[in-house]
């Protein structure tokens, strides 16, 4: 995007300082660093050792036989559960990974063994479902570590929210932190679920909790994951996620030689493949006693974690990696939160570097950015031979591949470097608009080929009919933390050893490696496509709601007039350890406090809006980290966005507002906003009911902890979110 120029840490801390206080730095940059990493995973887990996993073999949610109680609408139950999968190859010396997850139990009964990222719904619009979630998490220690100086981190290790991320549903059902609830049945203080959900004469077990999801929406990806305050971030890194497809009949009448050649969906055999990205790291043998392993790591897990192939995250709040501010402070705890979360190691739908068999065809990918902090920047390049266990050969002076791209264009298949993306989390969108797929990310002007932000869901459509016999390699470059990277994140065998010293150590075909996500092998075409009609010329706003503005050109980058304006921040500051803490508030506050400008997520409410009203968001980006902001209840249009600095404690706009990118001119509820930047939305407040399957309404109370429609807004960097960059969203 144009707007995005190169901002040094010490260009931007100069520009946006706030009189009287400090900018903080989400983490330094290299020359203020000594080499001390993270533990890093074994280096025998290797590339393309696994097989994509598929309809087939991640569990798909079948509904119950029974109707739901009260609403009597599709009910469905699902357990959340620990459990073991053999996630990496067994080639590598190490055993199942233990996860918490989802899993389908269709009328009470738990069907197959389960699987990470299991419990896959596909819905309907206009047929609402509901399900009740049975946590049947262990007591004890968690298996990620966890800080119990966070807030809420101390109320218990197996409770659970389930939040359904891109829902417009009510608040009750919303998943927001305090609706968790735990096996014992204590639950938080914004827990109604049961209350408004189960008939008194059919009680919810302690154990259980009853959500409600209209499903009043367009076709689109949505997911559902851990939202419980104090222990998300650590919930979710320990799987307790998967996905909630959506389907119309406006996207059904693409499909097909009577559409306009979009692939068929997944569950009818068609060329429809979600992909799900994850980083992790894993645990290796004697990871307390080996050279450069983890000492004290049996001592903040719970047992079925401490072996080889269990998931490890960090948990000291290391102060050569992240600042750590001022003498006599607390000292930080073991285990401590982290200011982010950056694995070394990628999974696609739940297993490392897989491989997948696709036809010299048509595809549709539906892109799903599930990792805790890390952006992703996805090219597709055409693997090198064999010979070259990497797929990939990078120029170790620039660090560039110098492999053909991939010419997957499915508008022009064989002869161009793009793919064709065709809507965003919240639907279709306006155009499809074309997106290159060989360009490396770039650190001045901050763009790339697709920009993946965790939470963002691309859906794009790509054509590998001039591969038969090829393989193609998906790949990221993206700097870890976004945008301006630490070398110490970025993995691949003998690139940048003096920055990564890891990358020395790791042979040719193996990770660490968080640059090679997975190769697609090409064999020839078993049948044929329809004739593609959808271009960037093809108007999609028939499947989606109107949009504030138009989508036309040149682009509107004023907002509607009349419309209220609200002025928020985002932060940074040091905690009562010393420790960097990224907060939302409003951009000035009567009186300062010990952040700054920032609020904790448990003070009270400063965005209180109106049902039904309509509101530009302002958002002042006074950190130095690119922030996805995550909006529940709505979805939201990105109208610009402007540069500014601060002069004190006042924004000094500078140069034009420029439009959004074309690929984020459609419906959005995850909107990257840059440092130094104002990035303004527009969204409306609109609050849904509970309808029961003959359309009667089902009374809703209002929060008992806010006094209104309880929802959040946050960043999806999930170590920010949790610490503490969240506030509520109070609609009354």
């Amino acid at each position: 995007m144009s707007f995005r120029r190169k901002i040094t840490r010490r260009q931007f801390i100069k520009g946006a300082a706030i009189a009287g206080g400090a900018m903080m730095m989400p983490s330094m940059p290299p020359f203020l660093r000594s080499a001390h990493a993270f533990y890093q995973s074994p280096t025998t887990i290797p590339l393309f050792g696994t097989t994509l996993r598929g309809a087939a073999n991640i569990p798909i949610a079948s509904p119950d036989t029974l109707a739901a109680p009260v609403t009597g609408v599709k009910h469905y139950t699902m357990d959340i559960a620990q459990f073991s999968d053999q996630i990496v190859p067994a080639s590598s010396g190490l055993g199942a990974t233990t996860l918490r997850g989802f899993h389908p139990a269709p009328n009470g009964i738990s069907v197959g063994g389960q699987k990470h990222l299991g419990g896959i719904i596909i819905g309907q619009k206009g047929t609402p479902i509901q399900i009740t979630f049975r946590n049947m998490l262990p007591n004890g220690p968690h298996i990620i570590p966890n800080d119990l100086t966070i807030p809420g981190a101390s109320d218990g290790n197996n409770r659970t929210a389930v939040h359904f991320h891109g829902g417009l549903v009510p608040w009750i059902s919303d998943g927001g932190p305090f609706d968790w609830w735990d096996p014992s049945g204590r639950h938080g203080l914004s827990f109604l679920n049961n209350q408004v959900l189960r008939d008194p004469l059919f009680p919810a077990a302690q154990y259980e909790a009853e959500y409600y999801y209209g499903l009043n929406q367009s076709a689109r990806f949505g997911w559902y994951h851990d939202h419980t305050f104090g222990i998300t971030r650590i919930n979710a890194y320990a799987g307790i996620a998967s996905a909630l497809l959506i389907r119309d009949s406006y996207e059904a009448g693409l499909i097909g030689s009577l559409g306009k050649g979009l692939p068929d969906y997944i569950e009818n055999g068609g060329n429809e493949i979600p992909l799900v990205f994850q980083d992790k790291i894993f645990v290796g043998p004697n990871i307390t006693t080996a050279p450069g392993g983890d000492p004290t790591w049996n001592a903040v897990v719970s047992p079925a974690a401490q072996g080889a192939g269990s998931l490890w995250y960090p948990h000291l709040y290391e102060k050569n990696r992240w600042k750590l501010a001022g003498a006599g402070k607390l000292a930080p705890p073991d285990p401590s939160v982290v200011a982010e979360m950056f694995g070394d190691t990628m999974l696609v739908n739940g297993t490392t570097f897989p491989k997948v068999t696709v036809e010299a065809r048509r595809y549709r990918l539906r892109l799903l950015n599930a990792c805790n902090a890390r952006f992703l920047n996805l090219q597709l390049y055409v693997a090198d031979p064999a010979t070259n266990l990497n797929g990939i050969t990078l120029n170790l002076a620039t660090g560039i591949p110098t492999n053909a791209a991939a010419l997957c264009d499915p508008n022009a298949p064989g002869t161009s470097a793009n793919v064709l993306q065709i809507g965003t989390e919240g639907g279709f969108l306006p155009k499809p608009v074309k997106v290159a797929t060989n360009l490396p990310f770039n650190p001045v002007t901050l763009t790339g080929s697709l920009i993946v932000a965790p939470a963002e869901r691309p859906d794009i459509l790509v054509d590998f009919s001039a591969y038969a016999g090829k393989s193609i390699i998906l790949y990221n470059d993206a700097p870890a933390p976004f945008p301006l990277g630490d070398p110490r994140n970025d993995y691949f065998p003998l690139w940048n050893p003096k920055g990564n010293p890891v990358n020395a150590l790791t042979p040719a075909g193996f990770g660490p490696n968080s640059r090679v996500l997975m190769r697609f092998d090409v064999v020839a075409a078993t049948g044929t496509d329809p004739t593609l009609s959808i271009s960037p010329a093809t108007d999609l706003t028939a499947g989606n709601d109107p949009l504030f503005i138009p989508p036309v050109q040149p682009p509107i980058t004023t907002p509607p007039v009349g419309v209220t304006v609200r002025q928020l921040s985002l932060n940074e500051t040091f905690d009562a350890y010393g420790r960097l803490i990224q907060l939302l508030g409003t951009l000035t506050l009567p009186t300062k406090n010990a952040a700054g400008f920032g609020r904790a997520y448990t003070d009270p409410a400063t965005e209180v809006v109106r049902a039904g009203s309509t509101e530009v968001w302002e958002i002042y980006n006074l950190t130095a980290d690119v922030h996805p902001m995550h909006f529940h209840l709505v979805n939201c249009q990105v109208i610009n966005r402007q540069l500014f600095k601060m002069s004190g404690n006042v924004p000094v706009l500078s140069g034009l507002p420029t439009p959004p990118a074309p690929n984020e001119t459609g419906w959005k509820e995850t909107v990257p906003m840059y440092p130094g930047t104002v990035t303004r939305i527009i969204m409306q407040f609109n609050v849904p009911q509970i309808l029961t399957n003959l359309g009667a309404v089902v009374p809703t109370p209002v929060s008992p902890r806010t006094g209104g429609n309880e929802y959040v807004w946050h960043c999806h960097i999930l170590e920010h979110e949790e610490h503490d960059m969240m506030r509520p969203l109070v609609v009354t």
